[in-house]
């Protein structure tokens, strides 16, 4: 048991010397005005357990300008139990990075440009065979006039009436083609925007300000977080007392331990703007929030973590 005739007294008067009330205190280290002052009285009883006692007098330390092992002495060290050794969790691989490809155009060799000469001759001779043949079947076709005349008008009869027809056909399948290319490129429009709305709408967890070991106060914004916004909070490899609370000081949610293996805890955050998570283990602590986890950026067993809720 940690003894607190003496710690009690040099804690008060560190914090009226600067001029704090237990009200400042509060809203530093987070801890409820009752177990602040609680340790100035001595009185223990109130508190959640030895090795809370100890922390909340370290951090209490700290907030008021002391040294928390000069406050507790070397005999009261020596008392504590040792820490669980934190376990270190294998980080996942960075992802990895796109690679874009480059694809040049291929040029024509200049051995094909030098054919071009010999092509523009090739379709000269074409054009003047066409019309020489041409003139040979107008010719040749002098002296049947009359009957090409004959069979040209009952032609012409002909197509007139099969002409509509055909025009109708053909002016039906190009409308078909049109509304079918239409409706493609409608469908492709919408998956693109189905597939935008869908990675804008996916919760984004990023880290605004680490803490240290003299602020233990870690800030996260969760973007995209929908409508529902969950808490889990877990414990592993030891006990861990939680406290959750409203960022903007309008009171807590939960309060509480959570035993070592136990079943996680899940608390709805969805109408808070701001949660404010305090851990007097940190290392033994787990949280995720809409399945995106929290992590303790420093070694301090008291530790509080802020996520600012983005819809």
């Amino acid at each position: 048991m940690v003894v607190l005739m003496d710690i009690g007294a040099k804690l008060r008067e560190a914090r009226e010397s600067k001029g704090m009330t237990l009200e400042d205190v509060q809203q530093r280290t987070k801890i409820q005005k009752r177990y602040l002052k609680a340790i100035e009285e001595n009185n223990h009883s109130v508190m959640p357990g030895e090795f809370y006692t100890r922390a909340f007098i370290k951090e209490y330390a700290q907030t008021v300008g002391l040294n928390p092992d000069e406050v507790l002495g070397p005999k009261q060290q020596q008392q504590e139990t040792p820490a669980a050794v934190p376990v270190q969790e294998k980080s996942e691989a960075p992802s990895r990075q796109e690679r874009s490809r480059v694809r040049e155009n291929d040029r024509p060799p200049r051995k094909e440009r030098k054919g071009i000469p010999y092509l523009s001759s090739i379709i000269i001779g074409l054009i003047v065979l066409a019309a020489i043949i041409v003139v040979v079947f107008i010719y040749a076709g002098g002296t049947n006039n009359n009957n090409e005349n004959n069979s040209a008008n009952q032609q012409q009869n002909e197509d007139q009436v099969t002409s509509p027809e055909s025009e109708q056909e053909s002016g039906n399948d190009t409308a078909d083609q049109s509304a079918e290319s239409e409706e493609q490129a409608n469908e492709a429009a919408e998956e693109e925007q189905a597939q935008q709305e869908e990675e804008q709408t996916e919760p984004k967890l990023s880290v605004d300000e680490e803490g240290t070991a003299s602020n233990p106060v870690t800030t996260y914004t969760l973007e995209n977080a929908g409508d529902e916004v969950t808490l889990k909070l877990s414990a592993q490899d030891g006990d861990a007392w939680l406290q959750v609370g409203d960022g903007n000081n309008a009171g807590n949610v939960y309060t509480g331990t959570i035993a070592d293996g136990s079943e996680a805890v899940e608390q709805d955050v969805s109408d808070l703007e701001t949660v404010s998570i305090k851990t007097g283990f940190a290392r033994a602590t787990k949280l995720e929030i809409n399945g995106q986890e929290l992590t303790f950026p420093i070694d301090n067993d008291v530790q509080t973590i802020t996520v600012n809720i983005k819809k």
